[in-house]
């Protein structure tokens, strides 16, 4: 073929495909969208991940006419124009609009409050009653003027970084509290290690798994604001933005931080939660501050907290009770505040429970044949992830005492909890009701408590990553495929960036865990990774096929970045733990069991990975032990 042909027929190929590519946009963007946009209500679900619902017009109108009718009954106000001009027009933010979004058993009110919002002036509304006053037929041509206002998290962002600030300052304010696995592991690592060297076998210690009935919709708004005046406590503070810059062999990502310092050090000291232990991070342009103060703090905690306004479609309503669960700040008010509770009612009940279990413990007489649970001392450990209780104790008569006590609730701090989801690993006896809706039991008849992503080995007190969440839903419906661009380099990324959420010192650490649930929570890892691999390149099949050596290739890179993130989030353990994190395991024994999980799950699928099957089973014969 002549050089000018091949060229002229490239060029008409890439207009013919330009050309699909505007017709199927337009087919889409002025058709079915709006087609789709006069019929349906279009919106996701609780737990259905990146699956949407499509809800018929007439039918999602009566869902939403049933939940308003409720609203009231739930604390929520009716609000008209005049007084919503009156609240907001005091302060920075506005209002925020309200949707609710489907879940298994009603519906969940979701408020946006990353947007900002306008109203029209209280002028241009007088000027629309007076066109009306014209009679049928008139029209007023009258420009409507809008007064607009700054989302409520971007005016919260001060207050977010103070409150950051005193997280990190004065943690004992906090209670009980952690926030992500490294808190969990700070905290439950220690206990373990020191229980384990008490206790000659395990099964002395007790667990108890609670959960705080609507906690965010439930906490009483005076109560949580005499609690943040116990928190914020200093007259001024003073808030640094700086720019955090990492850069890598492949990458540059800044990102901007707002930061709480510290006044008294001559050299300012960064207290907000910016991660500092990156080697390839500096931090730049720190010469923008400013002092905040108490009172201003304070107005907009009050106004956010007190008169939280809502938009659901033409109608306003304030929340009487709760706070909203958008917000910037809603996770460290609702720590705080559970904090509070913990440190004048929950902490002083336990310590005088374990000073009982203690005295009758040493009244008993001595005995060759005394049981773990008589014999184990009065050492307990109490954690809680936002709303979610766990306490690990020695001693079944505290751990059973505690369980009587949530149950009766907190009236102070209008704090009860969710019967439904209590769970014990012990035989309360005399107590009767408490269901075990938290407990899973495994084929091998091994019990475990779910905690915040985690399940608790009810005997051993080992952790193992909880992925029941995938046992309702396709795992296909948590991924997003994408098409465009280079889809093989996409995939390679996200093949690795399936290994590290359950890709943490609390699953590896021989610590906690045997050598036997370290191999199985990697093993486990690479099982969900290697089922979310099939399910992408299923999806990516209908676009393109890859060749079978570039998915080996990139399946063999995964299994190597899983060993190095391994040891990386270990080393990484040094900096928010005393305890000296132990990992016992080979490089060679973490590409043995992504391999074997590879295979595991591709043989279920066999005539579509045939080949790579084929390729995956010669390597993994290279590095299995003989």
């Amino acid at each position: 073929m002549h050089k000018g042909s091949r060229i002229l027929d490239d060029a008409t190929h890439v207009f013919r495909h330009k050309l699909l590519e505007s017709w199927i946009f337009w087919l889409f963007s002025s058709l079915v969208v709006p087609l789709v946009q006069a019929n349906f209500y279009v919106t996701e679900i609780e737990r259905g991940n990146q699956d949407l619902y499509y809800y018929r017009k007439s039918v999602w109108e009566k869902l939403i006419n049933k939940c308003v009718t409720c609203l009231k009954d739930q604390g929520f106000n009716d609000l008209d124009a005049a007084t919503v001009r009156h609240i907001i027009k005091k302060r920075l933010f506005g209002f925020s609009k309200l949707r609710f979004r489907p879940k298994e058993d009603g519906m969940r009110m979701l408020s946006n409050l990353k947007a900002s919002s306008r109203m029209p002036s209280q002028k241009s509304s007088l000027e629309d009653k007076s066109c009306g006053m014209h009679g049928k037929g008139k029209f007023c041509s009258k420009k409507v003027e809008f007064n607009y206002f700054k989302s409520v998290n971007l005016v919260l962002r001060d207050t977010h970084a103070v409150l950051k600030g005193i997280q990190l300052e004065e943690p004992e304010k906090l209670g009980a509290s952690v926030f992500d696995y490294n808190d969990v592991y700070r905290k439950l690592c220690p206990f373990l290690i020191g229980l384990k060297n008490r206790l000659v076998t395990v099964p002395g210690a007790f667990v108890v798994v609670s959960d705080v009935l609507k906690a965010f919709d439930s906490i009483d708004q005076d109560k949580l604001l005499s609690v943040m005046k116990d928190v914020i406590q200093k007259d001024e503070y003073l808030l640094k933005k700086c720019h955090q810059v990492l850069c890598t062999e492949k990458s540059l990502w800044v990102h901007k931080n707002l930061v709480l310092m510290d006044q008294k050090m001559s050299t300012a000291k960064v207290t907000s939660s910016v991660p500092l232990c990156s080697l390839h991070t500096v931090f730049v342009n720190q010469d923008w501050s400013r002092h905040v103060k108490k009172e201003e703090l304070f107005f907009n905690l009050k106004e956010h907290v007190k008169y939280n306004v809502l938009q659901l479609d033409k109608k306003f309503f304030v929340l009487g009770v709760g706070i909203p669960q958008g917000s910037i700040v809603s996770p460290l008010l609702c720590s705080f505040y559970y904090g509070h509770l913990e440190r004048n009612l929950i902490i002083p009940y336990l310590e005088k429970a374990s000073e009982a279990a203690a005295k009758d413990i040493s009244r008993r007489p001595i005995s060759n044949n005394v049981s773990a649970e008589e014999s184990s001392g009065d050492g307990y450990i109490l954690l809680r992830f936002i709303d979610d209780f766990l306490l690990v104790s020695t001693s079944k008569k505290l751990a059973a005492s505690f369980v009587s006590r949530l149950r009766r609730g907190f009236h102070a701090y209008n704090c009860y909890m969710n019967d439904e989801k209590f769970s014990i690993n012990f035989d309360i006896g005399d107590l009767s009701g408490i269901p075990s809706s938290r407990v899973y039991v495994g084929e091998d008849g091994i019990s475990f408590l779910r905690w915040s992503g985690l399940l608790i080995n009810c005997f051993t007190l080992e952790v193992q990553a909880d992925y029941s969440k995938y046992l309702n839903n396709h795992l296909s419906s948590t991924l997003t495929v994408s098409w465009q661009g280079k889809p093989g380099h996409h995939l390679k990324t996200k093949l690795c960036g399936f290994m590290r959420p359950k890709c943490h010192p609390i699953f590896f650490c021989s610590n906690i865990n045997s050598a036997d649930v370290v191999r199985l929570n990697i093993y486990q890892a690479f099982l969900v990774c290697a089922m979310k691999f099939h399910c992408y390149v299923r999806d990516l099949s209908y676009v393109c096929k890859l060749r079978k050596g570039f998915y080996l290739k990139m399946i063999q890179k995964s299994v190597r970045y899983m060993h190095k993130l391994i040891k990386k989030r270990m080393r990484s353990a040094y900096c928010y733990s005393d305890i000296q994190p132990i990992l016992q395991l080979e490089e060679e024994e973490v590409g043995w069991l992504g391999l074997y999980a590879y295979i595991q799950v591709l043989k279920r699928k066999e005539s579509r990975h045939k080949q790579l099957l084929s390729s995956l089973s010669i390597k993994f014969l290279k590095v299995s032990p003989n």
